[in-house]
This record gives C-alpha cells, structure tokens and sequence, in this order.
C-alpha cells in the first residue's frame, strides 16, 4: 500500500480522514451483526411473543388498559420520573452556577463531588440512603435532636424515600450538561446588560436562564430517560403505592410467568425510551450525551459570578447543601461500618472491625466476590475487543453507516436493563445455559461495550491519521501500524473504557438477578437479597470496601487524565 502522490498540475486530492482498508466494511457488519443477533433479536423475540402467539394480538395491551394495577405502575413512573427531572434541574443550577464562578481549583473540588457519586456504585449509594433514613437513622437523629420534629419522620418505604434515593442517583447527569452551558456563556453580554441599567432579575431572566437552558433541557432528557427504567431504588427505598413498569415487569416474570404481559409493558417503555432517545439525538447530537467535561474556562469573579449580587451567597448556601446530599451517603457509611453496635447507631458508642472479619467468615461473600471477578474479567476481554473493534470500524465507514453503528451500539446502554435482563433470560433458558458466568458475562459484555466505543472513539478524534497514512506508505501492514502506531495512541481511551467496563459489570444488579442463580450469584445480587429485608452492619462494611474501590479508580482516572498531553 502506498501514499496518494499528487501528480503536477492536478487538483489535490481528498484526504480521507482515515485509512481504509478492504475489510472496514466487513468488521463493521460484523461488530453489528454480533449486536443484533446478543442484543436485538432477543427483544424482538420477547416482544413478537407478546403479538404473535396465540391468543395474542392487543389483547395485553387491552389487559394494561383495564388492570388498574398496570395503569397505576404508568401514572407512578411518569409521576416519579417528572419529580425526580424537576428537584434534580432546581438542585442542579446552584452547584453547577457555583462551579462555573469559582476558582479553578474549587471547580474542580466541587467537581468531584459531584463525580464521585457517579463513579460509586448506584445499590451501595441505595443501601447507604436506607441505613441514613431509617426510623432510627442519622437524619431523623439529627431532626429529633434539633427540635425541628417532635418524633421521627418516615422517610423510607414511601415516595420521599424513592425520590432521595432516585434524586441521588441521576443528579450528576443533570448537574455536568448545565455545567457545560454556564461556561459556554459570553460573560460581555451580562456586563453590557449590567453597564446598560439592568437589574438582577433581569440578568437572570433574559440572559442567564435562556442561554443556559440548552444544558437543562439536555440534562432533563437523560435524567428522564434513566427515571422511567429504574427498577432497584424504587424496589429497595418504594412501597407498594410506588410500583413502577421495571417493578410490573419483573412482577409479571418472577410472580406470574406471564411473559406476554412482560412483552407488552417491554414494548411500552422501550417505545418511549427509544422516543426519548431519538428526541435528543436529534436535539443536541449523540457527543452531547457523554461528554462528563465542558469545553471552556472559568473567570471567577467575572461578570456571571457578580451577576446575582447578594443572592450569590443564598445561591452558595443551597449548592452547599447540594453537596452535602451528594457526599453524604458516601462519608457516613465509613465510622458506620466500624461501630460495634448492631443497630448501625451513629454516632458510634465504640469501634470494632468485627464486620469485616465476618466477611472473611461467611464463604458466600468470598463465592460471590469470585464470581463477581470472574465474570467481569470475561466481560472487561469481550467488551475491550468489541468496543474498539467498533470504534475503529465506525471512523472508516460512510457518514450514514456510522450514524447507524452508533445507534445500534449505544443502544444497549439507552435501553432500560430490565427489559435487556428479561429479554436474555428468554434467549438463554431454552439453551440451557441460564446461570452460567458466561451467559451473565455477555449480558454485561452488551451493557459495557458502549463505554469503551465512547472512550475509544474520543481517542481516535485526537489520533493524527497521518502518522497511519505514513506508517502503511513506508510498508508496515495494517496490524504492524495498529500495534506501533495508533495502539499507543488510542491506549488511554481503551484503559478509560476498561475501568468503565468493569465499574458496569461489577456494579450489575438486575441482570444478575435474572442470569445467575444461587450458586452462580454475583456480589451486588448477595447485596441486593441482603439489604431487601434487612440491612446488618457486615453489608455495609463490604458497602465500604466497594466504595474504597471506586474510589481509588476515580483518583487513577483524575491522574492518568491530567498526565495527558
């Protein structure tokens, strides 16, 4: 293969973006092909039983319609999903006004605040909230004792403690878009609307609030998308008044064996999932939805942090508390885990390590942590190749088929995991190989390849496809230049997309609890069955354990990304 020459007196030809090889097109109909067959066929296949089988038709869709059951799950999930989009939006413009006015370094404090939760896994944030708000929790301590009530609040088992717990989880998607807004805002117009005589509210009305509205409504949309799919935190932190459509569905497999309902309410919220999804894309584009950092810089004390005058401190005060939410859950568990009290009384009356000698004790938390491990190494190899494998089939192919590539891709990780759980587990069971690891390590292998296409594909942006052109025009192969060139290259998006995978994998709840079984189950599924009916003191030492980890993966991501060039 040779370099293009440019013959004298002829126009320059077109440079591609990148190499081409011949069998582009084919790696790129295989990764989709593989995707079809793992991911889509399997809902199609659930669904299709909802129509197609006897007696089918609309006959389950006429069944939601008349079951007020089913029609309470739906007003329940928009309901829940629409509170929880409108206390994140108003939670999420004081910290993300506050980041986008201070100094740097307090910017990024802040911003780590805010991504630590993301990073620390959604059951064990959900566990913690239930230890903090139980009866004779910390904040109905901290009430009590302050004289604000007389006697305890329930705060669990309801909708508040649905909304805290749902709130908690999907606040940083809601908090980063707004972010990246605020810094996007041409600070002249507000000092020229300040020099003109405008007032405060004004400022905030005409300028602020319209030009950072973009990053709400993204930020609405993803927090929405998520609300409406949720199954764990409603089923841990909810009652009965609160079922939503993950808890019908799940309902419908486990307690009826009724999949032609399951399929109808599948269809349902896929239907609006996917309404959602493509409403976005359309919108403000797919590199919209995963871009965790804004493109801009801070001007504390410039004109946007003046703009709100004394209201700037009450502004302080609420991204204060916002804050304290979001870390909360995350301290509170640590001097938790060391109390010798069985009661997870706080403040600790005396310290032990007892709970974590237990989890050395019990086999089944060392058989679950093995499983968890084994199942993510064999979801963190597959999804590795698939991922990059479509990254760099998607930037050689035509505009047309890499929108769809994406689509496809990206698909796992936009659909609710309930219907992706149930969907597999009707594939597997008639293969017989329903909880086995590796069933479990291709469902995740499906959830975690959209992070490392995501991560990988951003690397690729900023690989110089020169350097390919060069490297195949002096005669190295394809899979020499890969190796030496554009390997290296792209590595820190591939390590990116590892952590990812394997934050995914090893966080998985509800396809745990539908392809594995009791000799096959993961940790989170042993935490989940755990704190369902109870909470002891030993989950929320390995709570901890699970935190310390995220932890230490968050740090190693903030390092490796400030040692790149």
């Amino acid at each position: 293969m040779t370099l293009p020459v440019q013959s004298r007196g002829s126009a320059p030809p077109r440079s591609p973006r990148f190499f081409r090889p011949a069998g582009a097109d084919l790696a790129a109909g295989m990764v989709v092909l593989l995707l079809a067959l793992v991911f889509v066929w399997p809902i199609v296949r659930l669904i299709a039983t909802t129509v197609f089988t006897d007696g089918g038709g609309l006959s389950a869709f006429a069944r939601i319609a008349a079951t007020p059951m089913y029609r309470t799950a739906f007003v329940n999930t928009f309901l829940i999903s629409g509170l929880v989009t409108l206390i994140a939006l108003v939670a999420a413009y004081p910290i993300a006004y506050l980041m986008a006015t201070v100094h740097p370094r307090t910017a990024k404090l802040i911003g780590f605040v805010v991504l630590l939760p993301f990073w620390t896994s959604a059951l064990v944030r959900t566990t913690a909230w239930m230890v903090l708000l139980q009866r004779n929790g910390i904040v109905n301590s901290l009430l009590t004792g302050t004289g604000l009530t007389d006697s305890p609040i329930p705060l669990l088992y309801n909708l508040s403690g649905v909304l805290i717990g749902m709130v908690h989880v999907l606040l940083p998607f809601m908090v980063l878009p707004i972010y990246a807004t605020f810094l996007s805002v041409d600070q002249r117009l507000i000092a020229a609307a300040d020099g003109l005589g405008a007032g405060r509210l004004t400022i905030l009305r005409r300028i602020i609030l319209p030009l950072t509205a973009p990053g709400a409504a993204a930020g609405a949309l993803i927090v929405f998308m998520g609300a409406i799919g949720t199954f764990i935190t409603p089923v841990l932190m909810g009652g009965p008044r609160q079922m939503m459509i993950a808890q019908a569905i799940s309902y419908n497999i486990q307690k009826q064996l009724d999949w032609r309902m399951a399929g109808a309410l599948s269809l349902v919220l896929l239907a609006v999932t996917l309404a959602l999804f493509l409403l976005y894309r359309r919108l403000f584009g797919l590199d919209r939805l995963f871009a965790n950092e804004p493109v801009g810089a801070n001007e504390p004390d410039g004109p946007m942090a003046t703009a709100l005058g004394p209201g700037r401190w009450l502004v302080c005060l609420i991204a204060l508390v916002v804050g304290i939410f979001l870390i909360a859950p995350i301290v509170m568990v640590f001097p938790l885990s060391i109390s010798s009290s069985p009661f997870l009384q706080f403040p600790p009356a005396r310290w032990t390590l007892e709970w974590y000698g237990r989890l050395g004790e019990d086999p089944k938390w060392l058989r679950a942590a093995i499983s968890s491990l084994r199942v993510a190494a064999e979801a963190i190899a597959m999804s590795v190749v698939l991922g990059t494998a479509a990254a760099i089939a998607a930037a050689r192919v035509s505009a047309r088929l890499r929108a769809g590539m994406e689509i496809l891709i990206l698909l796992p990780m936009i659909v609710p995991t309930i219907i992706t759980a149930i969907a597999l587990y009707s594939q597997f069971a008639p293969l017989g190989v329903l909880g086995s690891p590796e069933s479990l390590a291709v469902g995740h292998t499906m959830l975690a390849a959209p992070f490392v296409f995501i991560t990988v594909s951003a690397a690729l942006k900023g690989f110089d496809n020169r350097l390919e052109l060069a490297a195949l025009g002096l005669g190295a192969s394809w899979g020499a230049m890969f190796r030496r060139v554009m390997l290296p290259a792209i590595l820190p998006g591939i390590i990116a997309g590892t952590v990812f995978a394997f934050i995914t994998s090893f966080d998985d709840v509800v396809l745990s609890i539908f392809l594995t079984n009791s000799a096959s189950r993961t940790l989170p599924r042993v935490i989940y069955e755990g704190v369902k009916d109870d909470t002891d003191p030993t989950v929320i030492a390995l709570a901890v354990i699970l935190i310390s980890i995220s932890l230490v993966l968050f740090l190693s991501s903030l390092v490796t990304r400030n040692k790149q060039p």
